[in-house]
């Protein structure tokens, strides 16, 4: 027969054990160390090796370098920036004068057009001719009545008469043509005269002269011949002018080098020897054809 459970005896876990010491003593360990770090941070100061203490002077001298050479970069940049709104300063100043003084004298323009639009003032008409007495009166006319006194009017300017004569005179304006009134049948009749002329006479017109110095198949190769020519002659061909002239058929075309033009033909024949001695071909021709 079995035992009852109760007549088991019950076993009592045990309240201190190793790993529950161990774990205690670790988290009052941690409770002191917060407590020293709040309260009193110097202890722990005095705790830091003396290496750990170094390392740590020289990370903070080395952070100390790096930003005092930032603010200098930072302080040199504002510099340059300060430079660079004075120049712009400036620029904007000298820009302002050359609009003003641009302004002024686009106005002066302006002015002078307007004066050079504005319509002339009219000429002076010449009057008509009017019939008056000899008599000519300067100044105001005296108007005093007769049975005025004339100490009240001394103050008025006085007629003065001029140039007083009985004969009716007359203003002539205007050029006055004192020819004698026989001298215009003679010019009338010398412009009556006809102008006779000779024969006419037609002269030919002198063709420009010119030397034929190459011919080729192509304008290309006569334009080639003479950017040699000119290079290696340009002594004799410098003043000259380059032409081209077509001879053949369209099927087999062939174009000669012209160059002039020369003032006469003796000179162009004595110019043809001098390359002909330097084995150039040359031949007087007309200085015709069209532009190279």
């Amino acid at each position: 027969m079995t035992k009852p459970a109760i007549d088991k005896p019950v076993r009592r876990n045990a309240i201190l054990t190793p790993y529950a010491a161990l774990w205690s003593t670790l988290g009052t360990l941690g409770l002191v160390y917060l407590g020293v770090a709040v309260f009193q941070p110097d202890w722990l100061s005095s705790l830091t090796p003396p290496s750990a203490r170094v390392e740590h002077s020289a990370e903070t001298q080395a952070s100390l370098m790096k930003l005092s050479a930032d603010v200098d970069s930072l302080k040199s940049s504002m510099a340059n920036l300060q430079i660079d709104v004075s120049g712009v300063k400036s620029t904007l100043d000298t820009q302002a004068q050359h609009t003003q003084e641009l302004g002024s004298q686009v106005t002066a323009l302006e002015d002078k057009m307007r004066l050079a639009e504005a319509p002339p003032a009219p000429p002076a008409t010449a009057s008509a001719p009017q019939q008056h007495t000899g008599t000519d009166v300067i100044g105001a006319v005296d108007d005093t009545p007769a049975g005025l006194d004339l100490s009240e009017n001394q103050a008025r300017p006085q007629t003065k008469i001029i140039n007083a004569s009985p004969e009716r005179s007359q203003i002539v304006t205007g050029s006055v043509d004192k020819a004698p009134a026989q001298a215009k049948p003679k010019a009338s009749a010398a412009n009556s005269d006809e102008i006779s002329f000779g024969p006419a006479v037609v002269k030919p017109v002198k063709k420009p002269i010119g030397i034929a110095l190459a011919s080729s198949a192509s304008v290309e190769g006569l334009r080639l011949n003479w950017s040699q020519l000119a290079q290696m002659h340009g002594d004799k061909l410098k003043r000259l002018k380059a032409r081209y002239t077509t001879n053949g058929d369209p099927a087999n075309p062939s174009f000669n080098l012209i160059a002039g033009p020369v003032k006469s033909k003796a000179e162009a024949v004595k110019l043809c020897n001098d390359l002909q001695a330097q084995a150039v071909s040359c031949s007087v021709e007309d200085f015709t054809g069209n532009a190279l």
